[in-house]
């Protein structure tokens, strides 16, 4: 009976650390994950900070991307999706297109609807353009980012 009362306590003490990390976050992923684009190989994958998504308003997602090729661009369509969510109505800041010069910026917003302030997220995004020095058209730039939604 004594060995039965000493592993209880013991059993009692491990559950009592387990749930205490538990309310302070330590099993939540989003705890651990960090900011972090991957792509974009041609236009330059974001700097950290340059994109969100947050709970509070329609076009609710938000990236800032840089034209990084020595050549003026012609985005013309764009496509987000997060997770198994095919976000609504993706535009450059309100336009069906945009033209972006060398080194020039442009933002990517959509309206991706139905998530939760605190959870980590990863969006895809899919970028078509065209090159108007060159006039080669078709082209098609792909990324992720990854993120904390607010």
């Amino acid at each position: 009976m004594e060995y039965l009362m000493t592993y209880g306590w013991a059993i009692l003490i491990v559950i009592i650390v387990a749930a205490a990390l538990y309310a302070l976050g330590v099993f939540n992923p989003a705890t651990y994950a960090g900011s972090r684009a991957t792509g974009f190989a041609n236009i330059g994958a974001p700097a950290t900070g340059n994109w969100k998504l947050n709970t509070s308003a329609t076009d609710n997602f938000e990236l800032n991307l840089k034209n990084n090729l020595a050549s003026r661009l012609n985005f013309t369509a764009v496509t987000v999706t997060i997770g198994a969510t095919s976000c609504n109505n993706p535009d450059f800041n309100g336009a069906a297109y945009v033209e972006a010069g060398i080194g020039g910026t442009f933002k990517v917003e959509a309206d991706c609807p139905g998530f939760t302030s605190g959870n980590t997220y990863t969006a895809s995004v899919s970028l078509t353009y065209d090159n108007l020095d060159s006039g080669l058209k078709g082209f098609t730039e792909t990324g992720t980012v990854t993120g904390t939604v607010s």
